[in-house]
């Protein structure tokens, strides 16, 4: 997310700044010049900086612009828990790249792992609740109207992210010239499964990356405070953000689980053994039904009944194909940190699940078809 909260050294020019907000009219509070330019936390794929830069692999999975707009729309709820952004700057010979300013927030931005068992179970269901929330504004009233297509939502992505790993598989390495190549040999598989068993249309505004380490938490309270990294938020279906969510639960009987190292040393949890269920008690963990029924409870529709298991496919190779681009950043030279490695594992292992749920899914059909 190439924003740039305020208030650090390295310089971006006085006057272009001082032009982007004027030319929107707002006012930031308490702002000092020059602007910062360090990196924040240890995104990968849509890192974040006081000030940004490099070029961009595939357009379609960096925009800024729809990323500050979504913002200022959430931002428009009354409570709604999102940082204020100021103004979009689209002209690239300013820093390099497109950019907003962003109010930064105190609070947490933690893994689970780092909650104390007495505050998991309402971090968790503030996590889940939130979504919910979001999910229940119907996109028209805050001004998205434009902001997406109200229908066939897996069948378009399944075709967007089918070219973006084409594109990052010609990625060469700076080095060697080598092409990075596909993601998995049986990317296509996967991908056209996915498209012959599609879920029913549904529409709300779709976070795209909802997990622990992209909200703030309150400094003090176990809730959330502010929701970041919209870059991947459109209207779309649902049944993606409720499937990733609750990834960690899920994601070990998968076998796509993958701890990944942070910028302090500590591992985020992508499906450890506190979400075993018989664990779950001692760890302050709630339930996976548990955190669903609380989601049906406020949206008045249950993800479970539908494709939830194509659900889970498509969170899979949508992770696995932004891993891939992580990789294709590297070979160009492009690696936003020194942990982009520890990602690399992560394609083949979760397409690897995905393409075993596949065969499993499958194989039952072609079980049922002889009955």
């Amino acid at each position: 997310m190439p924003s740039i909260p305020l208030g650090r050294v390295e310089p971006v020019g006085k006057w272009s700044i001082m032009q982007c907000i004027n030319t929107e009219n707002k006012t930031i509070p308490a702002l000092q010049l020059p602007i910062v330019s360090t990196k924040i936390g240890y995104g990968q794929s849509n890192p974040t900086y006081f000030k940004p830069f490099g070029t961009i692999i595939s357009p379609v999975a960096h925009q800024v612009d729809r990323e500050y707009k979504v913002l200022k729309a959430r931002g428009s709820v009354e409570g709604f828990p999102v940082p204020e952004v100021y103004c979009l700057c689209l002209d690239n010979s300013i820093i390099g790249t497109a950019f907003y300013p962003m109010e930064f927030v105190e609070g947490r931005i933690i893994t689970d792992p780092t909650l104390s068992p007495r505050e998991r179970r309402p971090a968790w269901f503030s996590l889940v609740s939130t979504l919910a929330w979001l999910h229940s504004v119907d996109p028209d009233s805050i001004g998205l109207e434009d902001f997406g297509k109200k229908n066939s939502f897996y069948t378009r992505h399944c075709n967007t992210f089918s070219r973006i790993e084409a594109q990052q598989a010609r990625v060469k390495d700076e080095t060697t010239g080598k092409e990075l190549g596909r993601a998995h040999s049986h990317f296509d598989e996967i991908v056209e499964y996915i498209r012959k068993n599609i879920p029913s249309d549904r529409t709300s505004i779709v976070h795209g990356d909802y997990k622990f380490d992209n909200v703030i938490l309150h400094p003090t309270e176990p809730r959330v405070f502010a929701i970041l990294d919209w870059e991947l938020s459109t209207i779309g279906h649902p049944l993606m953000d409720a499937v990733y969510v609750v990834g960690p639960y899920w994601s070990r009987a998968s076998g796509s689980g993958l701890p990944r190292e942070t910028k302090v040393g500590a591992r985020d949890d992508q499906g450890g053994e506190a979400y075993d269920p018989e664990n779950q008690g001692q760890n302050g963990m709630p339930s996976m039904d548990e955190l669903m029924d609380e989601y049906t409870r406020i949206t008045k529709w249950d993800p479970r009944n539908g494709q939830w298991e194509i659900a889970k496919v498509f969170h899979l190779m949508r992770g696995s194909t932004i891993s891939h681009g992580i990789q294709a950043r590297t070979l160009s030279g492009q690696a936003s940190s020194e942990f982009s490695q520890v990602y690399f594992d992560n394609t083949k292992r979760c397409l690897d699940a995905a393409l075993g749920m596949v065969r499993a899914m499958k194989g039952k059909e072609s079980l049922r078809n002889l009955l």
